[in-house]
């Protein structure tokens, strides 16, 4: 679209159409999974705004959507931890503010981009919270967040708030088969994806995915044990492996979301088919209170992950919840 990876071309088609008809806002929130091409949505919305010709925007002709579309328009900055910090601090966002303050390089708008917004610090947050209560009237905010109850509630209530959910399996089907067409883990790809294309590439680049999945596969009767010493087994193979730990932790949950499928008698709907005769001990051995008990424990890990929790604390703490 444009130039752009964009899988929800509705949406944006309508946060166009506002900019064509001069309604747009002056801070947005993009909020989704990641791999849900977010960071292209934004880019796309802040090429629109910057357009020389509103009317058409974004036309793809003029010097100003070259420029955006090159990455290289003075007028669309886009704002990230500073380098080996996680969070987006309060001198990030105050020097986003002093730049904000200065009047566009050009005539009509200047956007910044928040990417990864939901890791502004609290302070950073507040920060913000002035130049948005009272922005210049050519300012334009574009949060990207994971998690949009990361945010200050003051901050949500003044922004649009834009939801990127999942795709449809046909989507990702075609994604995967255009962007990879050698793959030959399509149908098990699109099930594992769950309606977010680019997990795809993260797997298809990543050399240790098999052996991943493989080694979690055989550590999750560790997670679901009543025994103790199991509990911190567990979290020492997550620790030992904590460079995988996300992608890991991923994999745990499909294995307990498909021995749940199993006792369900939807053995059909299984993401790891080809795993079936595993899964099918493990739901034999487990009871489904248990494994949906253990899968609520990994969910709360990911998010634990996500918020920067040390990973064997995170593992820790799923495990001796489950027991």
């Amino acid at each position: 679209m444009y130039g752009y990876e964009i899988f929800h071309e509705n949406i944006m088609n309508t946060l166009i159409d506002n900019v064509r008809n001069s309604k747009n806002a002056a801070t947005y929130i993009f909020c989704g999974p990641k791999g849900l091409g977010k960071h292209s949505a934004a880019r796309l919305l802040a090429q629109a705004l910057v357009c020389d010709d509103p009317r058409s925007a974004p036309c793809g002709r003029c010097s100003a959507c070259r420029e955006a579309g090159s990455g290289n328009h003075p007028d669309i900055i886009t704002v990230v931890p500073e380098k080996d910090k996680k969070e987006i601090g309060i001198d990030t966002i105050r020097a986003m503010i002093k730049e904000c303050l200065i009047n566009p390089f050009y005539d009509r708008h200047k956007v910044f981009i928040i990417d990864d917004g939901d890791a502004q610090s609290i302070a950073a947050q507040n920060a913000f919270l002035k130049i948005i209560e009272e922005p210049p009237e050519y300012a334009v905010f574009i949060i990207v967040c994971t998690e949009l109850q990361t945010l200050l509630e003051t901050v949500r209530s003044r922004s649009v708030i834009v939801n990127f959910p999942p795709v449809s399996d046909n989507t990702v089907r075609k994604y995967i088969e255009e962007k990879h067409p050698d793959e030959p883990r399509v149908d098990f790809l699109v099930r594992y994806c769950a309606g977010i294309p680019k997990t795809a590439d993260s797997i298809i680049s990543d050399g240790k995915f098999e052996q991943n999945r493989e080694e979690s596969l055989n550590i999750v009767p560790k997670l679901l044990s009543k025994n103790k010493r199991h509990a911190y087994d567990f979290a020492k193979y997550i620790d030992d492996n904590k460079a995988d730990a996300d992608a890991i932790c991923d994999m745990t949950i499909t294995y307990l979301r498909d021995a749940l499928m199993v006792h369900m008698g939807a053995s059909d709907k299984i993401i790891n088919s080809d795993k079936s005769d595993k899964i099918n001990l493990l739901a034999q051995s487990y009871t489904a209170r248990h494994i949906t008990r253990a899968l609520d424990e990994m969910l709360i890990m990911k998010k634990m992950l996500n918020k920067y929790v040390k990973v064997s604390a995170a593992a820790l703490h799923a495990a001796l919840k489950t027991i």
